[in-house]
């Protein structure tokens, strides 16, 4: 009992991460509002306050972060530079239509965005979005599903809660058709780190391979939209 129940709140974790995106830009057109629900509502609080009703906060969030390694840090960092590599090249390709970054950028402005904030937004994104998906995603729901889960169904549940509100982002950026391709390749994206946190228990590896396809975002948006 105690089994489905987790499992049942795991499921809603992952749709209320969803929720918050929709909630913060399409309902208020906020990313500011989206940082808040998500980061701090979801990706800190929800896995605190799980830890603290199941009465192991501690122990969680030393499973989480894991110690420092250094051959799975090799292994994110090599796959960090493949997925920036990977991330510009998509983007610049996507951004060869013409009006298209001034499309993408209207929309970010509209979320409040603006060009004087630019850098703070790609910092935030490179470092702090990259450290708490990471955490919540696969230092928290990913190891709560192997609790109950096979390896495999447990990696493809995380990495389909944590494409489904890519889903949004993509769409309302590039058109529904480039948005699903988009989620394609950010649930292939969520499959790899999942197998890498299996791999190396640490959360560097994955954090440091997701900050480098964070960056990679980030400097589409400072040379080709901004």
């Amino acid at each position: 009992m105690a089994r489905k129940r987790t499992l049942l709140l795991l499921i809603v974790y992952g749709f209320a991460a969803t929720l918050t995106i929709f909630y913060g830009l399409v309902e208020k057109h906020s990313v500011i509002i989206t940082f808040f629900s998500f980061h701090v509502l979801v990706c800190i609080c929800i896995p605190v306050i799980h830890g603290w009703w199941e009465g192991d906060l501690r122990k969680q969030w030393q499973s989480a972060w894991g110690s420092f390694e250094w051959q799975g840090t090799l292994y994110g960092l090599a796959l960090g530079v493949l997925m920036l590599t990977g991330v510009l090249a998509g983007l610049w390709l996507l951004l060869q239509e013409p009006g298209r970054p001034e499309a993408v950028r209207a929309g970010m402005e509209a979320w409040g965005i603006k060009r004087r904030w630019i850098w703070v937004f790609s910092v935030y994104l490179i470092f702090i979005n990259s450290l708490l998906e990471e955490l919540f995603w696969r230092g928290f729901v990913l190891q709560r599903f192997r609790a109950s889960l096979s390896r495999f169904l447990s990696i493809f549940l995380s990495g389909f809660f944590y494409s489904l509100y890519h889903l949004i982002i993509s769409t309302l950026l590039f058109g529904l058709r480039n948005g699903l391709f988009i989620t394609s390749l950010v649930f292939g994206v969520g499959l790899i780190w999942g197998w890498l946190k299996e791999m190396f228990p640490s959360i560097y590896p994955n954090w440091i391979s997701h900050l480098l396809a964070d960056l990679g975002l980030a400097l589409a948006v400072v040379l080709w939209i901004y």
